[in-house]
């Protein structure tokens, strides 16, 4: 099976996640390949703060001085040439050639810009993504902090993508529980770790006819947007009771 990694440069975030997807399935006896788009570094700097409010400059001041998990050249471009593994540059996702080239039966995203109509067409087994929350009750953005403030579960949801936010059908879908001292960071890191996991799992099952994707329901769930300041502060009120009370029981 040929599997390719889509992501994009520069990425205020960790990278270590994706290559652990992409890791583990060299390890599975994939061919990984990587198409790399390029975003302006203010434009990612932006994206960042908008999903994950100030503590992602943090992880930029890392990204600048060797990388955010502290490992010089520590892009996966970098990961992947290291590797021999072919990689694709583009400036913006749109032409499909690029991606035909890779000749993918399935599409992995890890952090990757909004995904065009003509390149979901491209891999023979779907594209599949990690969201952040549980489908289908929470699209779009900051699902972590609204399912929180909304008093519901947090995880991690593998879905084909689709034309919609969020919308494509479910492939694997995993819980996580709050621990005491729990922060969105903490979480977001448990997500991340969960994702890898969850992502390498749901290509496998794809290219081995395991997989029984499950339909959203349009009116099933809502799409979320960025989360106001102030609110989010009212969901970090309310993080660190229920980590409380985790506590308690513990």
């Amino acid at each position: 099976m040929r599997a390719v990694l889509v992501s994009r440069y520069p990425r205020v975030d960790t990278i270590a996640w994706k290559r652990q997807v992409g890791g583990a399935l060299l390890d599975a006896g994939v061919d990984v390949s990587l198409l790399y788009s390029r975003a302006s570094l203010i434009d990612q700097a932006w994206a960042g703060l908008r999903e994950e409010g100030w503590g992602v400059l943090r992880r930029y001041l890392a990204l600048r001085s060797g990388g955010a998990d502290g490992e010089a050249g520590a892009s996966l471009a970098y990961w992947a040439e290291d590797r021999g593994l072919e990689v694709e540059r583009v400036h913006r996702l749109g032409d499909p050639r690029p991606l035909c080239r890779l000749s993918p039966d399935v599409v992995l995203l890890v952090g990757a810009d909004l995904v065009p109509a003509s390149l979901l067409a491209v891999p023979r087994l779907g594209t599949i993504n990690a969201h952040f929350a549980l489908l289908p009750a929470y699209r779009g953005m900051n699902v972590a902090e609204w399912s929180v403030y909304n008093g519901d579960p947090v995880g991690v949801t593998i879905h084909l993508v689709d034309a919609g936010i969020d919308t494509g059908p479910i492939l694997l879908r995993e819980r996580i529980a709050l621990e005491p001292g729990d922060t969105f960071e903490s979480l977001r890191r448990r997500q991340r770790e969960l994702a890898a996991r969850l992502l390498v799992r749901g290509a496998l099952e794809l290219g081995d006819g395991l997989a029984r994707p499950v339909p959203q329901a349009a009116d099933e769930g809502r799409q979320y947007y960025r989360m106001h300041p102030a609110l989010r502060r009212v969901a970090e009120a309310r993080l660190r009771a229920q980590t409380a009370d985790v506590d308690a029981r513990a």
